[in-house]
């Protein structure tokens, strides 16, 4: 590639987050345009980044290299895999944000495929910051312990964020297990199903929010992403959509047992331990997350994909088997749960730093 990849941004709401990608330098890549409605939002926001505004395929050049559509996929009641299939066969590179039904998906790699094109799904949350450190952290524990299988995998999700959270764990356990898993109902509860998920090697248990808001399904998730694998060496932990990610090691001490020094007089090693290790701190507030953390996570796909298409051999974790296995899984855990009930939701009371301080002072 002798040129810079123009890139097309595909829908102006959650697309918003692929334009600021471009608030910082892509080297190899260029915002060339938005296409979506012709809202406000969507004239404000080409306006903003001095890009063309298209309201119709029809309209695009014939230059474009990359298209990022960022509009609901069909099995969520959007136009995401029309648009999808148009932009390929107009000979143009796709990312398609998630989530995407597993035929849909098989539909467009092979569409793909037949015109030479690249085609991914991004569940995006992996390829933050936070999400990339939860995973090659947990890769890095299973390297430094030949590759022993965590003793505890747990993850807490809405219907909302469970496609890209069964891809950040199933990424962290080893993505080559996706194809094997296996999906049952275990519980239920007023507010979660509570599902196993089998890997070859271990057992991850899922809790899954059974209710929605039809008024606003977007919000109103009681935890968005909550994982936690744990070894008898510690546990490693995300604790929310974009951060903290903890290491906590395991208490161990060789001489627990002997009775001649106090605390304060022992010399033991593990006294000089951390009780945790923060890997990566949680975002500041919401505003860094969708301005900074969730863009910077955007472009580090597009540089990915652009490494890829310049020749750079493809990742298992990144392949199109394992995208296929993913939303496989995602469609399974759907089905063993049943439909989300509809509860209408007013809402929450905000709840703050300082407020806790207070009351744990208080105490």
């Amino acid at each position: 590639m002798t040129h810079p990849l123009k890139v097309l941004v595909v829908g102006a709401k959650f697309g918003e987050l692929y334009l600021n990608s471009f608030l910082v330098e892509q080297p190899g890549l260029q915002l060339a345009g938005l296409l979506a409605n012709g809202s406000p939002r969507a004239r404000a926001l080409a306006n903003a980044f001095g890009i063309p505004l298209y309201t119709d395929i029809a309209q695009l050049p014939a230059d474009l290299d990359l298209a990022c559509v960022v509009v609901r996929s069909g099995v969520v009641g959007g136009a995401g895999g029309q648009l999808t299939e148009r932009l390929l066969q107009r000979g143009v590179h796709v990312i398609q944000e998630h989530p995407v039904h597993p035929d849909e998906i098989a539909r467009h790699q092979l569409l793909a495929a037949s015109v030479g094109r690249h085609y991914r799904v991004n569940s995006f949350y992996p390829h933050t910051e936070a999400g990339r450190c939860w995973i090659n952290a947990a890769r890095q524990v299973r390297q430094l312990l030949a590759g022993q299988a965590p003793n505890l995998a747990q993850l807490t999700t809405s219907r909302q964020l469970l496609y890209s959270s069964l891809d950040l764990m199933l990424q962290a356990l080893g993505s080559e297990l996706a194809a094997q898993a296996r999906v049952s109902l275990v519980d239920r509860d007023a507010h979660f199903h509570t599902l196993a998920l089998d890997l070859p090697d271990c057992r991850v248990l899922l809790r899954l929010q059974r209710w929605m808001n039809p008024d606003d399904p977007d919000l109103h998730s009681l935890v968005m992403h909550q994982m936690c694998l744990a070894w008898p060496s510690g546990y490693l932990s995300l604790d929310a959509s974009y951060g903290p990610v903890n290491w906590t090691p395991a208490l161990h001490s060789d001489s627990h047992a002997d009775a001649r020094q106090t605390g304060y007089t022992s010399t033991a090693a593990y006294l000089q331990r951390p009780t945790a290790l923060p890997l990566h701190p949680a975002a500041a507030n919401w505003r860094d997350a969708e301005e900074i953390e969730g863009p910077a996570g955007v472009g580090h796909l597009l540089q990915q994909v652009r490494s890829h298409l310049a020749g750079e051999p493809v990742e298992a974790r990144f392949s199109d088997s394992y995208q296929l296995a993913l939303a496989r899984v995602w469609q399974e855990v759907l089905r063993c749960a049943g439909p989300a009930e509809q509860r209408a939701a007013t809402a929450p009371l905000p709840i703050d730093a300082a407020q806790l301080r207070a009351g744990s002072l208080g105490a």
